[in-house]
Formats: structure tokens, sequence, C-alpha cells
């Protein structure tokens, strides 16, 4: 199990998804096997869809498989990494010290930062790059 986490994890940082898609494979027996519910259940649909993508979605097929399913922050070859771990990040960087307290409950400053969440981050120095 734990090489098939460090595969997973290295499908990213080298922006490798058929390595993804079989780390997957390789996992979804153990969601079944811990008892985790929701990832045992969408899991198989998900690796599903992916692999007949080619078929469904012939470009984002060949988007994925050029790289650009992951985000990246520098040039570095190994620094690839996924789309929703790169939203938390910016997400860290837009709440800052005081989080995001009592936000939700206002829809005008929920919208307000949800608009100009990303455009914070970037100009606070956390933009992703085209690899």
């Amino acid at each position: 199990m734990e090489l098939t986490l460090l595969l997973f994890v290295r499908s990213f940082r080298e922006r490798n998804f058929e390595l993804c898609l079989q780390s997957l494979i390789q996992m979804a027996p153990w969601f079944f096997a811990l008892d985790h519910h929701n990832y045992s259940r969408w899991l198989p649909i998900h690796i599903r869809d992916m692999t007949n993508l080619h078929t469904t979605h012939p470009d984002v097929c060949r988007q994925f498989k050029q790289g650009n399913f992951v985000a990246w922050k520098t040039c570095n070859r190994f620094s690839g990494m996924s789309i929703d771990q790169a939203h938390e990040q910016n997400n860290a960087l837009v709440k800052g010290e005081g989080g995001a307290i009592g936000l939700t409950e206002n829809a005008a400053a929920l919208g307000r930062w949800t608009v100009g969440g990303p455009e914070m981050a970037r100009v606070i120095g956390a933009n992703f790059i085209d690899v």
C-alpha cells in the first residue's frame, strides 16, 4: 500500500497521467477493505470515467496525457501538485492570519473573497506557472 501511495504522489509530481490512473486502480480495493464508504463508492466511477476519457473527451485526454492535470508553482521537474492541493494553498494565502471566520455568513463578503481571492494570491506571489 505504501508503494502505491508513493506512486500516486509521484504521478502528480511528474505529470504522469497513466501512472496516476494505475495507482488509483491499485488503491481502490484498499478503500473497500478499510471501510471508506465514499471513496469505495466513487473511486471506481472516477477510474471508469478516466479510462474512457479517450473516447468520451479526446481533447481532455490528450491534455491530461501531456501533463495538464496538475498545477506547478515552479519550473522544477518534480514540483507538480494536484489541482485541489494548489487551490487549498491559495486559499491559505488569501485567508491569512485571521482566517475566513464569518465569511460564509455574509453573502457579499463571500462573493468578494471568491472573485478577488485568486487575484490576491497572484499579487502575494502564489501564482502557478504553465509548464
